[in-house]
């Protein structure tokens, strides 16, 4: 209910809708949630003496942290593009979740020193049932919080927010653990407090290193959602005009700025202006569908002299006998030198090395009809 609540308040599924708002509302919740618990835990740990409600409680309390950067990077991330920055300033929210993360790693780290000077020096813990129902009742809110957070990055693709997601996740897995510890004390006497500080704070340390990894993948650059290629190329086929879809290029500055770009295939004869307005439509498609900005080339195709029949037949054969090798595409051959651009699957041809070993066999087939020079071009597909 609060999720539909917030969405609404952000207008979400209309044209209007306002993603920094939801990205807001979204971060006040949480800066409120994690204050509350933090408190709690605190005192929790002011009664018990325990480090590990300890460290959980400065867990919830970097969430709230986590919270305001979130906030900060969601205002600064919807900043209009400027004169230094034409394509807007969308990565600064992955930047914001770099942040996020990194307070967890650190985190993790701090109370990993914090837990082993507890083991080295025990000191007695006492807890009460008051004690684990609160702890018990935290674990609820840290569940909801994750769906909470889930639902909502989900609905905006907001890095920062499935960050969090992940995160309170992770502390719900923490605080079972410091409940473990409590129920085993009351039970044995056995004092585990420290040792089950040190299994907490591994357990945060793994989830900021894996938020860091997959932030630090957006900012390098990742391969596209799966999926994505394929509706673009659907969407361009749709029209029996297209012959052909190839060199598409995926690029992100930010959740809500992807550009693509693609080379489509067309018959030679078709006017300038017939060709214009079709890849006019279609580009209005795929953005409309996409939400992105699509930007098309024209590759006209359907006339080949002998000799480009005859390069034809020669690179088909070699495309069914070699698995590595996809397609090819922009054909010409004029004044003895064939160019060609030739398409393998990246997952297969990662190397130079590999790349040249198949420009060796295309070049030794052509040989065998044609003593010409050639001009090709490798591109690697995933």
């Amino acid at each position: 209910m609060l999720v539909e609540k917030v969405l609404k308040l952000g207008n979400y599924g209309k044209r209007s809708t306002d993603r920094l708002e939801i990205s807001i509302i979204t971060a006040v919740f949480g800066i409120v949630a994690n204050v509350f618990l933090a408190a709690v835990k605190i005192l929790l740990f002011i009664f018990s003496g325990s480090v590990s409600i300890l460290a959980d409680a400065i867990n919830n309390a970097t969430d709230s942290i986590s919270s305001i950067v979130t906030l900060v990077g969601a205002k600064l991330s919807s900043m209009p593009a400027d004169k230094e920055h034409p394509y807007g300033h969308g990565r600064i929210e992955y930047i914001s979740a770099l942040v996020v993360s990194v307070f967890v790693l650190v985190a993790g780290i701090e109370f990993i020193r914090t837990s082993y000077n507890r083991i080295i020096y025990p000191v007695e813990v006492e807890f009460s049932i008051y004690s684990i129902v609160l702890m018990v009742l935290s674990i609820g809110v840290k569940l909801y919080m994750a769906h909470f957070y889930s639902e909502i990055s989900e609905k905006i693709n907001s890095r920062p927010i499935k960050a969090q997601s992940k995160d309170s996740l992770s502390d719900v897995f923490v605080t079972g653990v410091v409940v473990l510890s409590i129920v085993v004390n009351k039970m044995t006497g056995l004092l585990i407090d420290g040792y089950v500080g040190i299994v907490v704070s591994l357990f945060i340390i793994y989830s900021g290193y894996e938020l860091i990894s997959e932030t630090l993948s957006a900012l390098i650059g990742e391969a596209p959602e799966e999926g994505f290629l394929k509706k673009i190329e659907e969407i361009a086929l749709s029209d029996d005009r297209i012959f052909g879809v190839h060199d598409i290029i995926v690029a992100r500055f930010g959740p809500q700025n992807t550009y693509v770009s693609l080379h489509v295939q067309i018959a030679y004869n078709m006017t300038l202006v017939e060709a214009h307005s079709l890849v006019d439509n279609i580009e209005i498609e795929i953005e409309e569908k996409l939400n992105c900005i699509a930007s098309i080339h024209i590759d006209p195709v359907g006339i080949y002299s002998d000799d480009e029949r005859k390069i034809v037949g020669i690179l088909n054969k070699v495309i069914r006998e070699n698995k590595e090798i996809k397609s090819f595409h922009d054909l010409n051959c004029e004044d003895k030198i064939i160019k060609v651009e030739v398409v393998v699957n990246g997952n297969i041809v990662k190397t130079e090395e590999e790349e040249d070993e198949i420009l060796k066999l295309i070049k030794k087939e052509l040989k065998k009809e044609f003593d010409y020079e050639y001009n090709i071009i490798i591109d690697r597909y995933f």
